[in-house]
């Protein structure tokens, strides 16, 4: 016989007894058939989580909490609780877990679009080199860089789930190209867990741009990748909930919400800074209120948040339970993200695509690539550490120089900037592209500089008509002619076909536009 180590000792009961218990701790049950129907479909333990709240608390002098702070509920009711009644809530929390379940598709969607392609500009397999994600222990001399712990904890996690995947578009790949999936298929046979710690696992840069475009904010403005990395965490746990039908209502989580550094300065200015309360960090609100902040950036117009919050205040007058009991605050209707016009910046997603669009430089790789800075002449010959100082002292300047005379193409995000690499050849900007960066941004009074930006990237890198074309008869962009003749003839060639008269500085219909996909421009300012 089987020694079990447990305390556990109380006996089975079958449904009527069930029943019989709960009529004599004060529950209305109604009729027998209707309580042996209603145990039977739900589950008793299944429904305790939604009868536990009408359980009595012991009267004072009693204790109302027990040594480790939890509250103390008896076994009996409150006078007027009915299994109806309990039914009832479990009815809605059911359509609140539908529901919730289906935003929450949307967001987790879209984070695999967005990891996979992030990652998928740095290389095709990037999720198996622990090198390209710098997931590797720092290298001794001569030593081969091991993995780390993580890597390899979350490589064979994913492997499992790439072995079990069994999708049409997972079966082609393996027919035609092997058994290892690219990362932006790979992303789409993870699990939300499995991708959610790929995210801890990208190069920094690449978790603060993904953290800035969803514009959740350190309190020096960078992107908060811990925060991102927590909010992934959270919804990957509520997601679990919601897909093995657990209760949220009155529910207390275990993954705590962190809230974004800037939110935690700005109390009080930010529609996030109510984050860091407790009562809102591990209660529902704090996860619906994630959700609305994230769908901002993902999908502006859409109101599913805003729709499920109206739901929960609406059932709660109808069943009578209050909304704190869901972590809302009292002034929750105050915060203005639960207009439905509510919006956020659309610029950080824009430059966030930006920076997918092509490879692009940090800004101090950016003033180390300017070897070709002069440094100022001294009457001595300068030791060299003298002479290490004045060449960052002079790529600096050289940078400074480039960005006051906006002849470089520069992507803000985050607090951070970013410059393409392909605007740099020999240590120095590339001075036919410089005159045409000049030229075009020039033209651009009075726009928002991520949208010049745009504009210029998207010119240097479309396709012209009226470029001479390559030698298989497709067309040319203007970056593919200047990497292909010299900087004279790229001059002489786009001033005699006018390819300039292509430029467009175009406004966005709305943000959503830049996830994933470009939506048509609209509202030309520039021409």
């Amino acid at each position: 016989m089987t020694s079990l180590d447990s305390t556990y000792a109380k006996p089975f009961l079958t449904v009527p007894e069930q029943a019989r218990r709960l009529r004599e701790r004060g529950m209305d049950c109604g009729t027998a058939s209707f309580a042996s129907g209603v145990l039977e479909r739900y589950g008793y333990y299944r429904l305790s989580g939604y009868w536990h709240l009408y359980r009595a608390r012991p009267t004072p002098p009693e204790p109302r909490f027990d040594d480790d702070g939890r509250e103390i509920r008896l076994d009996s009711f409150v006078d007027g609780t009915s299994l109806s009644h309990v039914v009832a809530l479990y009815d809605f929390d059911h359509e609140l877990r539908t529901r919730l379940n289906d935003i929450l598709s949307s967001i987790e969607t879209s984070f695999r679009f967005f990891i996979g392609h992030r990652l998928g500009r740095a290389g095709t397999f990037a999720h198996r080199c622990p090198e390209t994600l710098g997931a590797v222990h720092e290298p001794e001399p001569g030593v081969v860089p091991e993995p780390t712990a993580a890597y390899r904890e979350w490589l064979e996690e994913y492997e499992r789930h790439e072995r079990r995947a069994r999708d049409v578009f997972v079966v082609h790949f393996r027919e035609k190209y092997g058994p290892h999936l690219p990362i932006w298929v790979a992303t789409e046979v993870m699990s939300f867990g499995v991708l959610s710690n790929l995210y801890t696992l990208m190069p920094q840069v690449d978790q603060e741009i993904l953290a800035a475009r969803f514009q959740i904010h350190t309190a020096d403005g960078h992107g908060d990748r811990g925060a991102l990395a927590n909010w992934l965490n959270n919804l990957r746990n509520v997601r679990n909930i919601c897909a093995h039908y657990g209760r949220l209502w009155n529910r207390t989580f275990d993954v705590l919400i962190d809230a974004p550094g800037q939110a935690r300065k700005e109390v009080g200015v930010t529609h996030l800074a109510c984050l860091a309360d407790t009562g809102v960090n591990n209660k529902l609100y704090g996860v619906v209120l994630i959700m609305r902040h994230l769908l901002l950036s993902i999908a502006p117009g859409r109101t599913d948040v805003v729709d499920l919050v109206d739901f929960i205040e609406s059932r709660s007058l109808r069943l009578r339970f209050s909304m704190g009991q869901l972590g809302f605050p009292t002034d929750w209707r105050s915060n203005p993200v639960w207009d439905r016009g509510f919006r956020i910046d659309s610029a950080p997603m824009l430059a966030a695509n930006l920076l997918d669009q092509t490879e692009s430089l940090t800004a101090a790789n950016t003033r180390a690539a300017l070897v070709g800075a002069e440094l100022e002449a001294t009457g001595t010959p300068p030791t060299s550490e003298q002479e290490g100082r004045a060449r960052k002292k002079a790529q600096r300047q050289l940078l400074k120089t480039y960005r006051h005379f906006g002849v470089v193409l520069e992507v803000e995000i985050g607090g951070a900037k970013y410059y393409p690499a392909f605007q740099f050849r020999d240590g120095k900007i590339i001075d036919a592209l410089a005159e045409v960066n000049k030229f075009l941004s020039d033209k651009c009074v009075g726009a928002q500089s991520v949208h010049v930006t745009a504009a210029l990237l998207d010119w240097w890198q479309t396709p012209h008509p009226c470029l001479p074309r390559h030698t298989d008869g497709s067309y040319r962009s203007p970056l593919d002619l200047l990497n292909s003749v010299t900087e004279a003839c790229f001059t002489k060639i786009i001033e005699e076909t006018d390819a300039m008269t292509s430029f467009a500085v175009q406004l966005m219909a709305d943000s959503s536009a830049y996830a994933p996909t470009m939506s048509e421009p609209v509202s030309p300012i520039i021409h």
